[in-house]
Formats: C-alpha cells, structure tokens, sequence
C-alpha cells in the first residue's frame, strides 16, 4: 500500500513539473523558483529509496535536501513579497543546516532538529505571505496570486509534518516499531499533506501569475 501512496506522490511531482514545464514562459520569477523546488524534490525523494536499497542511510540526502529547500522557498517568497528580510536570513539558516549536520545531528542522524526549525519557519513565512496579501488594495481575487494556493498548501504540509515529527518525538523506537496502526497514520498523514502540498504547485503555475510586489508598483 505505501509502494501506491509512493509512485502517486512521485506521480503529483511529475505532474507539477509536467505542468510548470509547458507553462515556464508565462511563469512569474517565483514560480520559476518552485518549479526548481519540484525538480530538486523529485530528484531526493527518487534518490533516497535508491541509496537506502543498498543499505546506506538515506538520511544524507535529506541533510543536504532540506537546507537547499529552505533556500529555495525564501527566495521565492522574496520574489513576491520583495522583503530583504527574507533574503538576509538565508545565510543564517545555510550556516545553521550546517552546525547541525556536522556536530548536532550528524549522519547517519535523522536531521529532526533542522526539520522542525524549517517548518516553523515556513508556517512562519506563509502566515507573513497572507498578512501581506491581506493590507494590498487590489481588485484582483485571492486566487489569482499563485502564492495563495502555494502557502495554503505549505501551511497544511507544515502542521501535518510538525505533528508527525512531534508525536515521533515522544514515543520510543520500540514503540514505533510495534505500533503498526500509529506507523500507518503517520504515514497516510505525511502522504496526504503530500499530495495537497505538491498539487498546490500545479494550481499555482495555472492560475494568473500576480505578485504582491507587482501591487505595490503600481
């Protein structure tokens, strides 16, 4: 069953970039950011199962998968709010993927910590998107911003995720190992946040390609 939720999940990226492919022309710079985010993710979530199946952790690329991840989504964001802030802290966090990588949570360590600082981050930055979006005057509709649907998505994947790595957190391995039912919630959660996530790509190349900063040029 996991091996179907997989190839869908892989299944909705390669549509998203199906998509962002034929559409990349009309995309506005932010999109063309996420788009790199979806061939960067393809690339990890294919790579990872391939390493794992000759018995080397899989974890290395997810350390170097989530810093570039972050980097991506703030410039991105950056893009369409046009906010230095943004761009400032990327070299902190790059800085900080890297003290956790190397002395904290070295491999073959899941990178838990930098995960959960990147989530909140992003929940963070979806939240500042929103508040943003909600002061412009414009007589343009929510869903003509393609950041709406992809913050929407974020946001979900975010909660979804913190929840998972919290509640993996507070049980033991043995625990885990036993509890076949928690394994498979876990699990359907982390696909569907997934799927709504990554479909929100697909939303977001399709729709009208306005910015946030475009309203506040005129």
């Amino acid at each position: 069953m996991n091996d179907i939720k997989y190839c869908f999940y892989i299944f909705v990226l390669l549509v998203g970039i199906f998509v962002g492919l034929i559409k990349i022309k009309t995309l506005n710079n932010s999109n063309k950011i996420f788009l790199l985010l979806l061939l960067s993710t393809i690339f990890a979530e294919v790579l990872g199962p391939i390493i794992a199946f000759y018995g080397v952790s899989n974890y290395i690329v997810y350390h170097i998968f989530t810093p570039i991840q972050f980097c991506l989504v703030f410039y991105a964001y950056y893009y369409d709010i046009k906010d230095k802030i943004l761009l400032n802290l990327i070299p902190f966090f790059i800085v900080l993927g890297l003290v956790l990588s190397l002395w904290i949570q070295p491999l073959p360590a899941f990178n838990s910590y930098y995960m959960n600082i990147e989530l909140l981050s992003f929940s963070i930055l979806s939240i500042y998107f929103f508040k943003n979006l909600l002061e412009i005057q414009t007589h343009n509709e929510l869903k003509d911003y393609p950041l709406f649907w992809i913050s929407s998505g974020l946001i979900i994947f975010c909660i979804s995720n913190i929840f998972i790595l919290g509640t993996l957190n507070f049980v033991s391995d043995s625990d885990i190992k036993q509890n076949k039912i928690l394994i498979s919630i876990l699990m359907n959660i982390r696909y569907f946040s997934n799927y709504i996530y990554y479909s929100s790509f697909i939303v977001a190349f399709l729709v009208k390609q306005n910015t946030i900063s475009d309203q506040h040029g005129k």
